[in-house]
């Protein structure tokens, strides 16, 4: 059950008598009711309240269920006065002064949120007001006119303050007999429960005094009024750490299609989405495979010898890492690191140069290429030449910065392409251009992007040798082939989650899902809720590996 549910539904047993017990010891409300006549009347006769008109008692068609022993019917005018204030025209507003309420203003009072007045009088005016209807005290109950949801604030402020007419009804009980804060929830629980058969009107249902007057209020003894204000609080204050959790699960069910990506590629590159082969060349054996075929190409001056780095150090690392796996720079693993030449361009679209617009987070877009002069091709060096597998990062600019995509020649239907000044060409050597992929598009680099950035504000930037420097989690070539299998085949199952969920539901037919991808995606749903009947070992074990708790 929701917690504004549960919060009526509270109110519906408070007044009922269902939410704590009965004391036969208590005086029956019936004699309550006796005294509070008594009071009035004394009131009446030293002129403090005036006499109205008695209503009748409450009828058979007025009660909408049976009360407790103990506990009687009655109207609200039965308890209490029951008035508005004296009219105030716009014109009569100041800048500053005495706070003037309205319905809006008095509902989010009764909602304890902060008021900001937006309209004053001034003080003489507020005198002459209150010498001809008095002033709200601590204890009376205000409320809009129009409050299906039973918004009724338990005034508690001497400051002085005045509000609308007839826009804001004004209860005061007129006797210590009386919990108010028990009044206060029986007639919310009252309107919230029947409001559209209590109001009237022909534009919009309102509550009129005379309707108020009339309202049927479920009376208890005294001590049992305290003993159901007590209780509700204590009730109410879980349903506030209720509707915290709710919220907090509505935000993350409202990301739910982009935390669980990000959680898929966090999972890749901890070591924890599919299982290590003690088989496996370990990744330390591979770095050093990579660096002998560096040193030949350098030795062969196909690439050019870098300033070696600083070992990495504990402060670097963010986590642990599996057995087989190594932490090493970004620089250990690539041929190539180095941010594209700025072109001159041209309308001879021979040669397309990736930018900033080309390198999208769902992959290469060549349509926005534009294309460098012909006559320029001859100062771009061989190793500018784009290659597939090389990966474009973007290296500048607010909200464009981190942004990556690997660069695939079927999808350039040109010679060539070379990058432009403001993406940086990362061209791995036996290591999975998507693995790494996966590291840098993943939440561990690009949560902490904008940190590793220099320059000013209008112009922020990834160095060359920052991303040389970026730590990279390497495991065994095989376990990189599994992983990018793995991070594949969930990615695409992620894409076709959205999609069901985007889709309307149409409640005549039922939403086939696709052939495609061939596992049924009900397991993960059901793991979702926290069921796993029916699924097969190896679906429990795949939601385990993913989801599971470390060891």
């Amino acid at each position: 059950m929701k917690a504004a549910d549960l919060r009526k539904s509270i109110l519906q047993a408070a007044v009922q008598g269902k939410l704590v017990p009965q004391d036969k010891n208590d005086e029956p409300a019936s004699e309550l009711l006796k005294r509070i006549q008594a009071e009035k009347a004394v009131l009446i006769k030293e002129g403090k309240l005036k006499k109205e008109k008695p209503l009748s008692p409450v009828t058979e068609d007025e009660i909408p269920y049976d009360l407790p022993n103990g506990w009687t019917w009655c109207h609200l005018s039965d308890l209490g006065n029951i008035q508005s204030s004296k009219r105030v025209f716009t014109s009569e507003f100041v800048s500053k002064g005495i706070p003037f309420y309205r319905g809006t203003e008095i509902g989010a009072l009764a909602g304890k949120r902060d008021v900001v007045s937006k309209y004053y009088i001034t003080d003489k005016h507020y005198q002459d007001l209150i010498n001809q209807t008095g002033k709200p005290i601590i204890g009376d109950l205000l409320m809009p006119s129009i409050c299906p949801d039973g918004r009724i604030w338990l005034v508690d402020t001497d400051e002085p303050f005045y509000f609308k007419d007839g826009r804001v009804l004004w209860v005061r009980l007129l006797t210590e007999n009386i919990d108010n804060k028990y009044i206060q929830q029986a007639l919310k629980a009252r309107l919230i429960a029947d409001y559209s058969n209590i109001a009237s009107g022909t534009t919009f249902a309102e509550l009129k005094i005379f309707i108020l007057k009339q309202i049927a209020i479920p009376l208890p003894p005294l001590f049992e009024q305290e003993r159901i204000v007590r209780k509700i609080d204590e009730l109410m204050v879980l349903c506030d750490e209720l509707e915290v959790a709710e919220k907090e699960l509505d935000t993350l069910e409202s990301h739910f299609f982009n935390y669980l990506p990000k959680s898929i590629l966090q999972a890749a590159v901890q070591g924890k989405l599919v299982p290590q082969d003690k088989n496996d060349e370990s990744a330390s054996e591979l770095l050093k495979r990579i660096q002998a075929e560096k040193a030949v190409l350098i030795k062969e001056g196909k690439l050019k010898k870098e300033k070696p780095l600083p070992p990495i150090t504990e402060d670097e690392i963010p986590y642990d890492l599996p057995d087989g796996w190594v932490w090493c720079r970004a620089i250990d693993v690539c041929s190539y690191i180095q941010r594209g030449k700025s072109p001159t361009y041209s309308e001879t679209k021979t040669y397309p140069v990736v930018s900033q617009k080309c390198v999208q987070w769902k992959g290469m877009n060549m349509s926005k290429a534009r294309f460098i002069a012909p006559e320029t091709v001859s100062k771009y060096e061989e190793s500018r030449k784009l290659t597939t597998g090389d990966l474009l990062w973007n290296s500048t600019g607010q909200g464009t910065l981190g942004r990556i995509a690997i660069y695939d020649e079927r999808l350039n239907p040109y010679k060539y392409a070379v990058a432009d000044s403001h993406v940086t060409v990362l061209r791995p050597l036996q290591v999975l251009s998507k693995y790494m992929y996966y590291w840098f598009a993943g939440p561990e680099v690009q949560s902490t992007i904008e940190e590793r950035a220099t320059g000013s504000t209008k112009q922020i930037e990834l160095v060359t040798s920052t991303i040389m420097s970026y730590i990279f989690p390497l495991p065994p070539l095989e376990e990189q082939q599994r992983i990018v299998t793995k991070v594949d085949e969930l990615m695409a199952l992620c894409d076709e989650l959205k999609r069901v969920a985007d889709q309307p539901i149409n409640h005549d037919n039922v939403i086939p899902f696709p052939a495609e991808p061939k596992e049924n995606i009900e397991p993960i749903a059901m793991a979702a809720r926290g069921k796993v009947e029916g699924m097969s070992d190896q679906a429990k074990q795949a939601i385990e590996d993913l989801f599971g708790e470390d060891e």
